[in-house]
């Protein structure tokens, strides 16, 4: 994962992780706030079929808020192509 200067990473703490034993480690940036404290997420298992939106209503009672989720899982590429079974990070906001 490059990281080019002017980017909204440039000064993120980034990580490899994997989240079984048998997936390769994929980066994870590490948000740091200082104004707002420490950010909780819940995790999601990806279905396929789901769209953002549907996941966002479920934990934000609103759609709109599909954006917030892409924000919080940079490892996903495409998010029109997510692998059913996949992780992701629903942060508690």
């Amino acid at each position: 994962m490059t990281i080019y200067k002017g980017s909204r990473y440039e000064y993120s703490v980034i990580d490899y992780v994997s989240t079984t034993s048998t997936t390769p480690e994929e980066p994870i940036v590490f948000y740091t706030f200082s104004d707002i404290g420490t950010i909780t997420y819940y995790t999601h298992t990806y279905v396929s079929g789901e769209r953002l939106d549907q996941i966002a209503d479920k934990y934000y009672n609103n759609p709109e808020y599909w954006w917030v989720i892409p924000e919080f899982n940079p490892e996903v590429f495409d998010f029109t192509d997510i692998k059913p079974g996949t992780l992701l990070r629903i942060p508690n906001v």
